[in-house]
């Protein structure tokens, strides 16, 4: 808060004020006394873009990353400069296979990427009719991608911040990769928009228009031990349910026999994805019935006690 309304921090030539995307890092940036500094060139916005997913081993998402259009393009200006390339035709058009957009190469040997539209909102550069519009429901296992959806919208720490002129929520979240899902959450009609002590609330577009309570059980938060979060919660019907985010690597060891039957082609994509410049992360869910919740609360709290609570913790999910 004191960041975003430090007047100090505002930059008159661009007319924009500094934003704390990363919440959970101030207290640490406030002990610091000494700043080592490298320039090297490269500046980053600090900001995560939903792009792709794999869900149920199915690959969802036609935009290319800008690793994809930067190679594409190398392609293309290799193609236009060759012995055999003839400077009078006016277009060339290349639909590279890695590469799913568009690029024209013009007789002034220029490159333009096609894009039927604009990202519709900040952190969302996803593209593919078959999950938007409540189109999933027409896909194969609908059940896991309603999960999905739902990870997106309840495995967080963030907190909805509605503009009173607009009426638009805006997201305080701990890191750009958490609002950038839900961002997606968002676009794909599941909102959340309120977190109380105990609750948090999603306003769900599909299968019907409904606004849902989730009741938040346990949470344990992500930390670089761990390398994922957890949250357990209830749902409007009764069913504990264990959501989790994180490394691939940890999520995938921790599955079950039942949840390995897509790990041969998710492993792929997440191979593809990373050969396209993206960070991937890792979604996964148990129901959980109210004798093993029960069980498995029981050793929770006997974590909260004892040197070795980090360690302990670390084990649970």
């Amino acid at each position: 808060m004191f960041i975003n309304q430090d007047i100090q921090l505002y930059d008159e030539e661009t007319g924009k004020p500094a934003r704390a995307r990363t919440s959970n890092l101030n207290e640490e940036l406030g002990q610091v006394d000494t700043i080592l500094s490298d320039k090297t060139g490269t500046l980053t916005c600090n900001q995560m873009d939903f792009l792709k997913c794999s869900i149920a081993g199915v690959s969802y998402g036609v935009s290319s990353s800008e690793v994809e259009i930067a190679a594409a393009m190398q392609i293309a200006s290799e193609i236009s400069g060759s012995p055999g390339h003839n400077s009078s035709v006016a277009d060339y058009w290349l639909n590279n296979e890695h590469c799913s957009s568009l690029i024209e190469l013009d007789s002034g040997l220029t490159c333009k990427i096609e894009k039927d539209s604009m990202p519709s909102m900040r952190g969302f550069s996803f593209e593919d009719d078959r999950l938007m519009q409540g189109h999933w429901m027409k896909e194969p296992n609908t059940g896991a991608l309603l999960m999905f959806f739902r990870i997106l919208a309840i495995c967080h720490t963030a907190i909805p911040e509605l503009d009173n002129e607009t009426g638009n929520l805006t997201y305080e979240a701990e890191s750009p990769d958490e609002g950038a899902f839900l961002a997606a959450a968002r676009e794909f009609g599941f909102e959340f928009y309120k977190r109380t002590q105990t609750s948090v609330f999603v306003r769900e577009s599909y299968p019907s228009p409904a606004e849902r309570e989730f009741k938040i059980l346990n949470l344990l938060e992500f930390n670089s031990k761990r390398k994922r979060m957890s949250v357990i919660i209830q749902d409007e019907a009764g069913q504990i349910i264990l959501f989790c985010k994180g490394a691939h690597s940890i999520i995938c060891e921790r599955l079950s026999r039942n949840g390995r039957i897509y790990e041969d082609d998710t492993m792929k994509h997440l191979s593809d994805y990373g050969e396209a410049g993206l960070r991937t992360m890792a979604l996964a869910y148990k129901l959980l019935d109210e004798s093993d919740y029960a069980a498995w609360n029981v050793v929770k709290a006997k974590t909260s006690v004892g040197h070795d609570r980090d360690a302990q913790v670390e084990k649970l999910c």
